[in-house]
């Protein structure tokens, strides 16, 4: 495959992905995001049942079920499948684990246990494709996570990095150019990140258009064109799936009422939470806490 510019002149969305208190995220997409966008944590995907191309900062490659790419820190990317897309979550597009040097941290990452992990992350920025056994022990390790607890994910979670820090030249092909350099607004990706930071802070309280606005330092009109523009997500949209994975801990963690939590997770109406819960989850907040629990205990 050639390398190409294939967005010339156009900038990548900056995608927020809500990963407090977590070292990394797992999760199964319904369907793929063909806009281009990038985002400061890295990547593994893999495809489960769609072909078609991906688009990894100046690469083009071919994606078919059992695709395996890792992609690095903000490095620009989108997934373009042949077949439409179902949305059917009995059949997922793509499997995702998400993390950061940051979210896993200095002190774990300087154990000598993590030596060859760490001196992998190292060179993500090129992104890679990985190919042959490598592939064959991923792809059983990711979808083992599937039905794990997340204690059990993590181990899994670290036997991908070791996997992947230990196959072969071979098996692990750069997709970057070593002079590739994503052309990214700054000053946007600050505004957004103070943006968040402050919806973080805020997350148990009422927040009104006008409040984030005034961070912003725009009118509640243009702060909602310029979010949705540089996060491909409505505000009210990723302020839901904030307080939607807040209760998630907290249902976890606590043992309060589905009620209480709903109210200490910024949610004003039962019903609306509830919704807005299994829209994302897939199941009710009642039925998340059960699964969690039998899963813990398994």
């Amino acid at each position: 495959m050639p390398k190409i510019e294939p967005v010339k002149g156009r900038e990548a969305q900056r995608e927020i992905i809500s990963q407090e208190d977590q070292l990394f995220s797992f999760k199964a997409d319904t369907d793929m995001w063909t806009e281009w966008h990038y985002h400061p944590e890295i990547d593994i995907l893999l495809t489960l049942k769609n072909t078609g191309y991906h688009i990894t900062g100046d690469f083009m490659g071919d994606l078919k079920p059992g695709t395996l790419l890792l992609n690095g820190s903000n490095v620009p990317h989108a997934f373009h499948p042949n077949e439409a897309p179902e949305g059917d979550p009995e059949k997922p597009a793509m499997l995702v684990v998400q993390f950061s040097i940051e979210s896993l941290g200095e002190d774990l990452l300087a154990k000598l246990e993590m030596d060859r992990i760490r001196s992998f992350l190292d060179t993500t920025g090129r992104s890679f494709e990985f190919l042959g056994e490598a592939r064959v022990q991923v792809e059983k390790l990711m979808l083992g996570m599937v039905d794990q607890n997340p204690g059990q994910r993590f181990a899994q979670f670290i036997l991908i990095l070791d996997t992947l820090a230990s196959a072969s030249e071979a098996d692990r092909v750069p997709l970057v150019s070593q002079i590739y350099a994503p052309s990214l607004n700054e000053q946007n990706v600050e505004l957004i990140d103070r943006v968040k930071n402050w919806i973080l802070h805020n997350l148990d309280q009422v927040i009104r258009l006008e409040d984030v606005a005034k961070v912003a330092r725009m009118s509640p009109k243009s702060f909602s064109r310029f979010f949705k523009k540089n996060t491909g997500k409505a505000f009210i949209q990723y302020t839901n799936e904030l307080r939607v994975g807040l209760a998630c801990r907290k249902l976890m963690q606590s043992e309060a009422s589905v009620s209480e939590i709903c109210y200490a997770s910024g949610f004003n109406n039962l019903s609306n939470f509830n919704r807005q819960f299994k829209d994302r989850k897939g199941l009710s907040p009642k039925e998340f806490r059960k699964q969690y629990q039998t899963k813990l205990v398994s």
